[in-house]
């Protein structure tokens, strides 16, 4: 294999360049249309790209640095005769690179420009990986393929994709924990974690595994919960136990009360809008235990709020076994912490106690679930706990019907010390889990659903993580980080830092 030359590769770009600027022509004497013209020019410019790309390896050589080279542990390298050659995978193409091998009988090859030029592990770029794993975070893998063939013209199998997803995901942690704190002013008055969970369908030998032995009329599962976590914060707003109901229950009616005041000039619309969550951390994981998310969620909090200066509110629905685990990771808080159950999910129960015992989209049950919320945010929940009981009784209320009450009694009172609306309300905190339910979409349903999608745990694991790196605004920052990683994983694996790679400027 012969040395790359530089000049043959300006030649050569500069005959593209040159039959790019002809075609341009000929396509508006030729009454072709402005995207016809734009994606064939897009096409040359690629061309132009890849001998600019050829060029680059070119200058810098094939990394011969003498005859020999000593290693580290003293073993003397011997410069071989021939040149060895590497594939490098890019966006523009496809270019063979040759490389000086040095090398002691028995002993593995040295290729000196290797490191010089940080190439990858395997042969796909990390610019083209990046581009990879933007595509397929979004879209299933076989999209992502057809996407990258129709614009770049790169032909590359799904596996490809998949296997780039699982080696890019590697840095997660070590980039979480290198990241700086975003500036204090950025910053909402309160801070907050929240959790749930979302089935992921998997396939048939991870549904086996979720559960070995069926009872009788079971049905084999089809998915495997994701666990989501979210850390961020939020300014305080007071509200009153019968605004808050109002516009829970009867929305339409608590926007119409506001729109006159809005429109006279009395109230600012800010004064009305609910706060907005700020610099949203969000994560997703199939794989991990669920301790193990919430640690890495609590963490986050941790780093954001180092002097504790922000209150930690802690945001879940019904689940006890995610209470449990809370009440144990956020015992460091100590007394500055708010333990919240999500509102949303009370006023779930209400509506059907209430529709049991008023029927079905009627004005009575309406207003029902309207006066118990009322009571349960003014910290009566003993009070709405008694009245469901005394209408079992007085009613004499038997099948569905009682047991609708007795979901919400048995509901309520195993929930009540995280129901304390009335402090809620008036210290300003959040009640709803939005936040949270909105990553569970936007993380995990987006993607991982759809029709005849399954995924195998460490398929699944890869994407959910790129993807809650992507939602928190984070991936390109990633990328970077493991770009930097991979270079000190390959090549300076001994050494502390990397002087070409500024860290703050990474994070």
């Amino acid at each position: 294999m012969q040395a790359s030359d530089s000049e043959s590769s300006i030649a050569q770009g500069k005959m593209e360049l040159k039959k790019l600027f002809e075609f341009a022509k000929k396509a508006a004497r030729e009454g072709q249309q402005a995207h016809e013209a734009e994606e064939n020019i897009f096409r040359h410019a690629l061309r132009v790209a890849y001998y600019g790309l050829q060029c680059y390896f070119a200058e810098k050589g094939t990394g011969d640095v003498g005859s020999t080279i000593k290693r580290e542990d003293g073993v003397l390298l011997e410069r071989e005769p021939s040149l060895r050659g590497r594939v490098y995978f890019s966006v523009f193409g496809k270019l063979d690179v040759p490389r000086t091998c040095y090398r002691a009988p028995g002993e593995p090859g040295v290729f000196p420009l290797d490191e010089q030029v940080n190439l990858p592990r395997r042969r796909y770029s990390y610019f083209l990986r990046e581009w990879m794993a933007e595509f397929c975070v979004d879209q299933p893998f076989n999209e992502s393929t057809a996407k990258l063939k129709r614009f770049f013209g790169l032909d590359l199998a799904e596996s490809v994709l998949v296997t780039a997803a699982r080696e890019g995901k590697v840095d997660y942690d070590a980039f979480y924990e290198q990241k700086a704190p975003l500036p204090p002013e950025t910053e909402g008055e309160l801070q907050v974690v929240s959790f749930d969970g979302k089935g992921v369908p998997v396939i048939k030998a991870e549904a086996v595994k979720l559960k070995s032995k069926l009872g009788k009329g079971e049905k084999r599962q089809k998915k495997k919960e994701a666990l989501v976590g979210v850390s961020y914060t939020v300014d305080r707003k007071v509200r009153a136990p019968e605004e808050l109901a109002e516009a829970l229950v009867e929305p339409e009616k608590a926007r119409a009360k506001r729109e006159p005041a809005l429109r006279k000039g009395g109230d600012s619309k800010a004064s009305h809008e609910e706060p907005k969550a700020r610099n949203i951390r969000r994560m997703a994981s199939l794989k991990r235990k669920k301790r193990a998310v919430m640690d890495a969620v609590k963490k986050d909090a941790q780093r954001r709020n180092r002097e504790r200066r922000r209150e930690l509110v802690i945001l879940l629905d019904g689940a006890l076994g995610l209470w449990a685990l809370v009440l144990v990771l956020f015992k460091c808080w100590g007394n500055r912490v708010w333990r919240i159950l999500d509102i949303i999910h009370v006023v779930s129960y209400l509506w059907v106690a209430g529709t049991a015992l008023y029927g079905e989209g009627s004005d009575a049950t309406r207003l029902w679930v309207k006066r118990q919320l009322t009571q349960i945010l003014k910290g009566r929940i003993g009070y709405v706990i008694g009245g469901l009981k005394q209408s079992i009784s007085k009613r004499q209320l038997k099948g569905a019907k009682r047991k609708a009450l007795e979901k919400a009694i048995v509901y309520f009172g195993k929930h009540k010390r995280w129901m304390r609306y009335h402090e809620y309300l008036a210290a300003g905190l959040p009640v709803a889990t939005g936040v949270v339910e909105s990553a569970c979409g936007s993380v995990v349903k987006n993607r991982m659903e759809g029709e005849g999608k399954r995924w195998s745990v460490e398929g699944a694991e890869s994407i959910l993580l790129l993807r809650s790196l992507k939602k928190s605004g984070d991936l390109e920052k990633y990328w970077r980080f493991h770009v930097w990683s991979e270079r000190e994983r390959l090549y300076r694996s001994g050494r502390k830092c990397c002087p070409t790679v500024n860290l703050g400027q990474v994070a």
